[in-house]
């Protein structure tokens, strides 16, 4: 394959200056700029220029090499367009493949396009917690203004589509399909990840993964509606604690189905750690065949080895609405686990609930008084 680099101009293109008059200076001021670059092929030398000299960028059948992200960092007021197959080459590192970052970016990806990550490259059942490093996949970080419309992830390697210290995102119609990895070793395949972001909207996600479908680590103003997760962890909260922002507030999901996965919903806050989570509601949520827990709340979370049994109380956890969830669990699983620390939850108000077929029945506490929340 070779490297395709061309700027198309038109008589559109031609740069029509403003004069602009302040403090009695006068300054021109480009209005108009109409350039387009394609990168396609098997290299990336181009970008930087394609970069600086362009505000719509298609990016059209590349191949990334080994060890190298595809970076569209620093940019404004452009526009990405994704076509055909994004691939990247295999080395065992961190990532991540993708990388986007700046203010007023526009990002589609278009009809029959999709990110490879050939997850199974990497996929050894250790996730991050051992064996080869495996890349993160696609992240955009210090982001202002951003709309994400329309972008297909295939088998990603480890965790797929991060959001971080990002303002104002708009993320429409992604699937995220790591469906694979269910019988060939994937681990730690979240999909969505909202960290240190704020105002953040996502709608009509589809996710098929082994691990959390949300995980929403801090941040504030977090919408997340109409998604359909599949084979993972559920829609969570956390985990909260140790971490540079440790602060969760104002996180909305709703109107979602959960199939076939550890668990519904759940927040889990580190054992021993501090921080906060304020202002978390889930309603119309639908589960069915949930393994371990239609809904848990826990204080006792730990990565590795994992969960204490022993929740700690330096992460309240306030103003929590569940309404309308519904749906059934395996025999095996707890239909509604509460594990917190003596009044770390408060003000929190629960109603239309109906999760059932978890027989296995475990000793809560931390339930807040007059909340309606209850152990099942």
């Amino acid at each position: 394959m070779k490297l395709i680099f061309k700027i198309l101009i038109g008589l559109s293109a031609v740069v029509i200056e403003a004069l602009e008059i302040t403090s009695g200076k006068v300054f021109s001021r480009p209005t108009g700029r109409a350039t387009s670059c394609n990168l396609t092929g098997n290299s990336i030398d181009e970008l930087n220029a394609i970069k600086s000299s362009c505000k719509n960028i298609v990016i059209e059948n590349l191949r990334v090499p080994a060890g190298k992200t595809l970076d569209l960092t620093g940019i404004s007021d452009t526009s990405i367009t994704f076509r055909g197959n994004i691939s990247f080459g295999y080395a065992e590192w961190k990532g991540p493949l993708v990388l986007i970052s700046g203010s007023n970016v526009n990002i589609t990806g278009e009809r029959g396009h999709v990110f490879d990550g050939q997850g199974a490259r990497w996929w050894d059942t250790l996730g991050g917690n051992g064996g080869v490093r495996k890349p993160r996949f696609f992240k955009i970080r210090y982001l202002y203004n951003g709309v994400v419309n329309h972008l297909h992830f295939l088998n990603s390697p480890r965790h797929c589509f991060a959001i971080h210290n990002c303002t104002n995102i708009t993320v429409n119609n992604v699937v995220m399909n790591t469906k694979d990895g269910d019988t060939q070793g994937g681990h730690n395949t979240d999909a969505i990840n909202v960290k240190g972001s704020e105002n953040v909207f996502i709608s009509d996600t589809i996710v098929y993964n082994q691990d959390d479908c949300l995980a929403v680590r801090s941040g504030k103003n977090i919408h997340f509606k109409k998604a359909f997760c599949s084979g993972g962890h559920g829609m969570s909260i956390g985990s909260v604690g140790n971490r540079t922002n440790n602060v969760v507030e104002d996180v909305y999901i709703t109107d979602s189905i959960v199939v076939d996965s550890e668990n519904g919903v759940r927040i889990k806050t580190v054992v021993n750690a501090t921080g906060l989570v304020s202002g978390v509601t889930y309603n119309n949520i639908t589960m069915r065949n949930i393994t371990d827990f239609g809904i848990l709340m826990r204080g006792d979370y730990m990565n590795m080895p994992g969960p204490t049994g022993t929740p700690g109380n330096g992460v309240p956890i306030l103003n929590v609405t569940i309404t309308n969830v519904r749906g059934t669990v395996q025999p095996n699983g707890t239909n509604i686990y509460i594990l917190l620390g003596q009044g770390v939850a408060q003000n929190w108000y629960w109603n239309d609930i109906d999760i059932s077929g978890g027989t296995r029945r475990r000793v809560c506490q931390g339930i807040p008084p007059n909340s309606g929340a209850f152990c099942a």
